[in-house]
């Protein structure tokens, strides 16, 4: 079978986070069994471009290739992109396509429908009522409108059931099933051990006497997040445990500004941290080392990080607007109400709580190793 990967951006565009990381080794890991996956998607990395070859199939291993189409206007317009997807779906069997709201998915659906090609949409939360409700309201239901006319065609990739339920909500009839996005839960096993002191030191260049808790947290920085209610939970947490720490990473996606006011508003320039961007092996090291993972999202078609936080044993205090509601009967984490006030009682109770380290890595090896969500995306891409 030959695969076209449609995505706006692509590996190693990791200012888009955790779906990036997904498709990469989705890619990898089909072409691996087989599947000959041909990635057609543009230079864009946020608001720059990659620095890669242009316009051309580069081979990454046997049976997976990528041609990265160069956008004259960042996230908007590719002269070779109109010109050259025709022929990139031509070629194949299915086309894959990652996102909606974007013109890349608006021509890779028409190209596949005129020549026949099945078509797999996975829409990563475009359905949610924070994603159709958020900018650009008009030219979204535009979309919806023009996906519409090829819905017969159209099969959709859920990332959980709160997506399914999402895309149901534009259409009963349509065909959606679930398959999560997966991790690889050995990469998180082999990390660097390093002291509470150490850790805060190395990722935020200051040193302090004592650290007595370290709280994770991990997204770009966009609204979507809930940052902000997180560092007000902080705020009331650290008057509790004054040698608390909170570590937020992530790049900019337009309320880094607002949140470091917001931390220096709040007196919390000692306890709570925007590090930035955090890859590969520090992204191992700094969620192995520390404490709790936390997560405050709107909305979360999936949350690959959180998974990422459970692989390395971590206890998980989560939004009640993700996906994770099974973590509490699994005795992983807390799921709860999307406020301050109830994030900081979390914070304040799984100190107190005592969480086995080999059943929240078994709990989500089980469940999301790659090893098992590869099998589930062959047989839903053949059926």
């Amino acid at each position: 079978m030959k695969i076209c990967l449609v995505s706006h951006s692509f590996y190693p565009a990791t200012f888009y986070g955790g779906p990036i990381f997904a498709t990469w080794e989705l890619a990898k890991r089909l072409s691996e069994s087989g599947i000959e996956v041909f990635v057609s998607t543009t230079n864009a990395n946020g608001k720059k471009r990659l620095f890669v070859e242009k316009d051309n199939y580069i081979k990454q291993q046997d049976n997976f290739f990528i041609k990265y189409y160069h956008e004259e206007i960042v996230n908007r317009f590719s002269v070779s992109y109109y010109l050259g997807i025709w022929k990139d779906i031509r070629e194949v069997d299915l086309v894959y396509v990652q996102y909606l709201y974007h013109y890349t998915v608006l021509l890779a659906v028409l190209a596949a429908f005129i020549y026949k090609k099945k078509i797999i949409i996975a829409p990563r939360g475009a359905f949610s009522y924070f994603s159709l409700n958020n900018k650009f309201v008009f030219l979204k239901r535009l979309y919806l409108l023009f996906i519409g006319l090829f819905q017969k065609n159209i099969k959709w990739q859920a990332s959980s059931y709160l997506e399914k339920k999402d895309i149901l909500r534009f259409s009963a009839d349509i065909d959606v099933n679930i398959v999560n996005d997966g991790i690889e839960f050995n990469f998180f096993q082999d990390y660097e051990r390093i002291n509470r002191v150490d850790l805060v030191e190395k990722f935020t260049g200051k040193k302090f006497q004592e650290v007595s808790y370290i709280f994770f947290s991990m997204g770009r920085l966009h609204s979507i997040k809930g940052f902000d209610i997180i560092i007000d939970a902080f705020k009331f947490l650290v008057q509790d445990f004054p040698a608390a720490k909170l570590l937020i990473a992530g790049s900019d996606d337009g309320i880094e500004h607002d949140l470091r006011r917001q931390i220096k508003e709040l007196s919390l320039c000692d306890s709570v941290f925007l590090i930035g961007e955090v890859l590969d092996e520090n992204k191992s090291t700094v969620l192995n080392n520390s404490d709790f993972f936390t997560l405050c999202s709107h909305f979360e078609s999936f949350g690959i990080v959180i998974a990422e936080a459970l692989s390395c044993g971590k206890p998980v205090i989560i939004s009640n607007k993700t996906p994770w509601k099974d973590i509490e009967e699994n005795h992983c984490g807390m799921f709860v109400n999307n406020d301050k006030n109830n994030f900081y009682l979390a914070f304040k109770n799984i100190i107190n709580k005592n969480y086995n380290e080999k059943k929240i890595k078994s709990y989500v090896k089980s469940r999301y190793d790659w090893e098992i969500i590869l099998q589930d995306f062959i047989k839903f891409i053949n059926n």
